[in-house]
């Protein structure tokens, strides 16, 4: 939008403005206040360093670069977190789900700062952990460091100095390193407040009220869960299964650091969301921990062929049949789903060898085929998507001065 005069000019792109993931945008002010300027530098900065200093069409794949490296990042650090909080069966079904599931996949190929959040955070509870199993200072400066530039990326992520401390004091009892790491996170927040103040406190004071103004409201995170979203609807079930499977880790004691990090970051939602919860990448540092989620009770189905433990993958997953653009005729919905569930139904009731190992081999098959559904929509969406929408070629935009 482009207002002779104005003070907060923005770039909105049209490639491809009808698929939601494809959108972008960017504020053309300086100093950045819109956010901490940490991320949108690491954003920015290989675009700068290929040359693109003027106004102009950057390729997407350099806009996106940052986002590339971090979701590597990030998926390393799910199997390195998820292998120390459970097993190596449940990390590697994490990473698996987590590098193919549609809704993941293209979240994590947006240049959202939250995508480059995410690994930083993750880094933090690596090493926290490591500190306290191995107590080498090395651990904690790190984890200082991180805590520290955490709210430099975006202003939510100033709450995760306060969660590292408190996973170090109440949560294992070391409370000087907790003390530390709370006075990190207050440091911090000065500092950003010096950064806005000595650039400009006027705008930096507006943006900040204005940021405010979203509210919290009590259907903010219902929304959140139950509105799989980029910019519009997008109808993946497995983001719903990783929620599901989270929740009800909360309840296993022997998953409290999980707990921990998770219900934190959920709190961060509660009361930053606003009404509608339409800023779907604030949910983005969760995914790894839903993936966590999925991973765990994936690993449980394929040692056990549990008949009740099926019944939700079964009936939720399959949605990437939809987002291919997919009609599988009802009869043969519901004989597919019968000819599944008679052999765990008999297995359950009669325990028979040949039963059990048939249904083994029926829910094994059955997490396959999940897999390769997913994989298949998340790389044939994009070819789905622009038969019903307009995918249009970017318009160059040319500014003169007067």
């Amino acid at each position: 939008i482009f207002e002779e005069g104005s003070t907060a000019l923005e770039f909105r792109s049209q490639f491809m403005d009808y698929i939601p993931v494809e959108r972008f945008g960017l504020k053309i002010v300086k100093p950045w206040f819109d956010h901490p300027p940490l991320g949108t530098a690491l954003i920015a900065l290989p675009a700068r360093l290929l040359g693109y200093r003027g106004f102009t069409q950057i390729p997407n794949l350099v806009v996106r670069l940052p986002a590339l490296i971090a979701s590597i990042f990030t998926l390393l650090f799910t199997y390195l977190l998820a292998e120390k909080l459970f097993n190596k069966k449940t990390a590697f079904f994490s990473l698996l789900f987590l590098a193919t599931i549609p809704y993941f996949v293209l979240a994590h190929r947006q240049s959202f700062i939250e995508n480059l959040l995410t690994p930083v955070i993750l880094g933090g509870i690596l090493a926290a952990i490591n500190y306290i199993k191995s107590k080498k200072n090395k651990w904690l400066y790190l984890l200082m460091g991180i805590s520290f530039l955490t709210g430099w990326f975006k202003i939510t992520g100033f709450i995760i100095p306060f969660l590292m401390a408190g996973f170090i004091m109440f949560m294992n009892k070391k409370r000087m390193e907790g003390w530390k790491l709370s006075l990190v996170g207050i440091l911090s927040i000065l500092s950003y407040l010096a950064y806005g103040f000595i650039a400009d406190k006027q705008v930096f004071l507006f943006t900040l009220m204005n940021q405010g103004s979203r509210g919290a409201f009590v259907s903010s995170l219902f929304d959140g869960i139950t509105k799989p979203e980029f910019y519009g609807a997008f109808r993946d079930g497995w983001y719903l299964l990783g929620f599901i499977t989270s929740f009800s880790l909360l309840l296993n004691k022997k998953s409290r650091t999980f707990s921990w990090f998770f219900s934190g970051w959920l709190i961060v939602l509660w009361l930053t969301a606003g009404r509608m919860a339409n800023s779907p990448w604030y949910r983005y540092p969760l995914i790894p921990f839903m993936s966590m989620g999925i991973g765990f009770y994936i690993n449980k189905l394929w040692k056990k062929s549990s008949l009740f433990l099926s019944i939700p993958f079964l009936m939720i997953g399959l949605t990437g049949i939809d987002l291919m653009g997919m009609e599988i005729p009802a009869i043969l919905v519901r004989l597919a789903s019968v000819v599944f569930l008679v052999p765990l139904v008999l297995n359950l009731m009669f325990k028979n060898l040949w039963l059990k190992k048939l249904s083994g081999l029926w829910v094994k098959l059955l997490i396959i085929g999940l897999i390769l559904i997913n994989i298949t929509a998340s790389i044939g969406f994009y070819s789905h998507i622009c038969t019903q929408k307009r995918c249009l070629a970017p318009n160059k935009i040319i500014i003169y001065d007067k």
